[in-house]
């Protein structure tokens, strides 16, 4: 028996292979590159916005892209390291990306506690229109991730879902961004936030399925 045993255990040892260890920077390189090509589709295909053709840009289209774009890499990095369980330490700079980025829904629900917003602040065509294109491109950053997160061993497909999620919602908000033209409060609070939520829960309910090993 232990002859057989042993001849079992050498065979399944000459089958091994070396598999080689995911850089989190490539993974990190995927989703900007998805991102950037995301950003110019958007631009190619919609425009820039005028005030940025100019070069005359408004103060909160600088704060809205700063937040998107905090959030997105912050939530990429934590996801990208999370293909090799155990390496380093746990990165949990998302969770401050994430909190400062609720400062705007936060401060659109106060004020509209305050004061009802009127209709034309917030732009229900344009804003659905925001929430396509920033969805269409959250689609493709977060494929992306995805299929390179399959080729490592998150520990946690779920928090993983989440992450992918959120990184690919905001980074998409963050391709839109170059062409929405309102700087309102109101609009920014609901619909750059919206693409990020609803990516989130998508994120969760179907890739921990597509990562799980």
């Amino acid at each position: 028996m232990n002859g057989v045993a042993d001849n079992l255990i050498d065979k399944l040892v000459d089958d091994l292979e070396p598999v080689r260890t995911l850089n989190p920077k490539s993974g990190l390189a995927i989703a900007c590159g998805l991102a950037l090509s995301a950003a110019v589709a958007v631009a190619a295909m919609l425009g820039v916005r005028h005030d940025l053709k100019i070069g005359m840009v408004d103060e909160m289209f600088f704060l809205r892209s700063g937040v998107l774009l905090m959030l997105g890499l912050a939530t990429a990095i934590a996801v990208t390291n999370m293909a090799r369980p155990g390496v380093g330490k746990l990165n949990r700079g998302w969770i401050w990306a994430l909190v400062t980025a609720g400062l705007f829904p936060l401060t659109t629900a106060i004020m509209s506690m305050i004061n009802m917003p009127p209709v034309e602040s917030l732009r229900p065509m344009e804003g659905l229109k925001c929430l396509t294109v920033s969805g269409i491109a959250a689609l493709a950053i977060g494929s992306g991730l995805t299929w390179w997160l399959r080729r490592g061993a998150p520990t946690s497909p779920e928090r993983a879902g989440w992450l992918v999620g959120v990184a690919s919602g905001a980074l998409g908000a963050m391709a839109y961004n170059l062409h929405c033209p309102f700087n309102d409060i109101y609009y920014i609070g609901l619909w750059f936030t919206i693409p990020v939520i609803v990516s989130a829960v998508i994120g969760r309910l179907i890739i921990p399925r597509l990562i799980r090993w």
